[in-house]
C-alpha cells in the first residue's frame, strides 16, 4: 500500500484534477469490478473512498488477491498485458472512483496551466511505485513452497545488512505471503536450525 506521504501527494493534487483533465466519477457496490484489461481506454483511477482488491486468476481458477486497495489508493490498467486478462479489480465494499484518461494526461494543457507537467510528474511517479508494488506480490505468490516464500519476503525488505526487521506481526507476514501461520512459524524455525537465519528480537538476519 502507498504510505502517507503517497496519501498526501494524492489529496494535494487530486482537487486539481478537473482543471488540467476530465475525470468520471463512479460509485461501485460490493464486489463489482471496477476494472480489467478490456476497456479500449487505458485508465488511471483514484480510490476517493471505500476499498477494493487487486485479483489475479490463473488457468486453473484460483485467484489470488494481489493488492489491496484504500482511499487515496492508485490503479491502472495500463500494464495490464494482453495475457494477463485474469487481473482485474473488484470493490470490497462500495467505493467511488475518481477515473481519468492516461491519453488525457500526457497531452498538452489547452489551458496552459503550469500545474500540468507537475501533476503528470507525480502521477507517474505514483504509477510505477504501484507497478513496481504489484509485481513482487505476483513474483511472491508464484513461488511454490513456504520456504521459498519466506525467503523472497525477507530478501526484497532487508537492509545492506542483510537485515530484516519485523516492524508488523508475524500474524501480517504470513497472510500478506498466503500462507498459514502456523506453517510459516514452522519453516521460519527451520531456516533457524539450519542455519540459514538468525533470529533475535525484532530482528532477521539473513545469513546464507
Amino acid at each position: 500500500m502507498m504510505q502517507t506521504t503517497g496519501n498526501i501527494e494524492i489529496a494535494s493534487f487530486k482537487s486539481y484534477l478537473s482543471t488540467c483533465v476530465n475525470t468520471i466519477c463512479k460509485v461501485y457496490r460490493a464486489k463489482e469490478v471496477i476494472l480489467n484489461l478490456s476497456p479500449a481506454k487505458k485508465l488511471i483511477g483514484f480510490i476517493e473512498y471505500g476499498n477494493a482488491k487487486v485479483i489475479k486468476t490463473d488457468m486453473d481458477g484460483n485467484t489470488v488477491i494481489i493488492k489491496e486497495l484504500k482511499k487515496y489508493d492508485i490503479f491502472s490498467n495500463l500494464f495490464f498485458d494482453s495475457f494477463e486478462d485474469d487481473i482485474y479489480i473488484m470493490s470490497s465494499e462500495e467505493t467511488r472512483v475518481i477515473f481519468i484518461d492516461y491519453y488525457d494526461t500526457i497531452k498538452n494543457c489547452n489551458r496552459g496551466c503550469s500545474y500540468h507537467n507537475s501533476m503528470i510528474f507525480t502521477l507517474f511517479e505514483l504509477l510505477i511505485r504501484d507497478y513496481k508494488q504489484q509485481n513482487e506480490k505476483i513474483e511472491l505468490l508464484s513461488k511454490r513452497c513456504v520456504r521459498d516464500k519466506i525467503m523472497f519476503f525477507l530478501r526484497q525488505r532487508m537492509n545492506e545488512d542483510n537485515v530484516f526487521y519485523v516492524t508488523t506481526s508475524y500474524t501480517a507476514i504470513a497472510e500478506y505471503i498466503a500462507v498459514d501461520r502456523s506453517n510459516f512459524m514452522r519453516e521460519l524455525k527451520k531456516l533457524e536450525k539450519e542455519g540459514q537465519i538468525k533470529k533475535e528480537n525484532k530482528e532477521i538476519k539473513i545469513l546464507d
